[in-house]
């Protein structure tokens, strides 16, 4: 190798560690801003209102839950009963897709089960598109479901909807926490439908390990809201400041009533 040849070498190996300085940086810096996240968790039931027919596809109302999840200005949402093409919400109906166009939001669906002409799941609705998405099966007692996993830069997200037994419930637990123990020392939020009341075993158990963030108030029936059902949790949460937490008070876009957190991760 000749002098000039060198100094080439040389000046590129030094422009790739600048390069390699410059890209990391911003990452380091972001990571010593706060974050504050709006979030939100939801049981749509499918569009339908209290009350509304499952066969009948006009009774989905999607913009009217998409005017609900608007309201909350929100950077993440966690949805359940969510449709993907079926039957009866129309075989050409990507719920959860048109929810986010109507939100301007990116859209992540995690399926159940199979029903007649498509999907049935949960879904995630963020202003970022998640870094991954995985998910794990939940041994159901009227059928199985499913924990949804996101990951984001600073944080993971779980959304599930828990089956009806309080044995099912209590595995459903396991899954949860083993999936979590999975994880790093990010924040960890974990929302969703959980089927049990503040008294349960189940919740008992689940506060063992994470802290409840969304407030102790009813949620279901969305018409005249009696037990406690829904809930936003979070695990490492050192760095997570709660500054509001409240059920949001709707009764006729479906049979629960979100609930909302506004949280901040502070920097390192």
């Amino acid at each position: 190798m000749n002098r000039r040849d060198a100094v080439k070498t040389t000046l590129a190996a030094l422009g790739g560690l600048a390069l390699t300085s410059s890209v990391a940086n911003p990452v380091a810096a972001q990571e010593n801003k706060s974050l504050r996240l709006r979030i939100l968790s939801y049981n749509i039931q499918i569009g339908r209102g209290p009350g509304g027919s499952y066969s009948d596809p006009s009774q989905a109302h999607l913009d009217r839950t998409a005017a609900v999840v608007s309201a909350a200005k929100p950077d993440v949402v966690g949805l359940q009963e969510v449709d993907n093409k079926t039957n009866r919400s129309g075989s050409d109906v990507d719920q959860l897709g048109e929810i986010a166009k109507m939100t301007s939001l990116v859209p992540t669906f995690v399926s159940k089960i199979e029903l007649p002409g498509g999907l049935y799941g949960v879904g995630v609705l963020s202003k970022e598109k998640p870094l991954s998405t995985t998910f794990a099966y939940i041994k159901g007692s009227s059928h199985r479901r499913v924990l949804e996993i996101c990951e984001f830069e600073r944080f993971y997200f779980f959304n599930t909807h828990f089956p009806l037994t309080a044995e099912t419930r209590i595995a459903a637990v396991k899954v949860v926490n083993e999936e979590a123990d999975k994880r790093g020392d990010k924040p960890i939020f974990f929302l969703g439908d959980l089927n049990a009341e503040p008294d349960s075993a189940e919740i008992k158990e689940l506060k063992e390990t994470w802290t409840q963030i969304s407030p102790d108030a009813p949620t279901f029936p969305a018409d005249g809201p009696k037990v406690q059902i829904d809930y936003i949790f979070v695990r490492n949460a050192d760095n997570v400041v709660v500054h509001e937490a409240f059920v949001v008070d709707d009764s006729t876009t479906s049979d629960h009533r979100p609930v909302f957190c506004d949280v901040e991760i502070s920097g390192k």
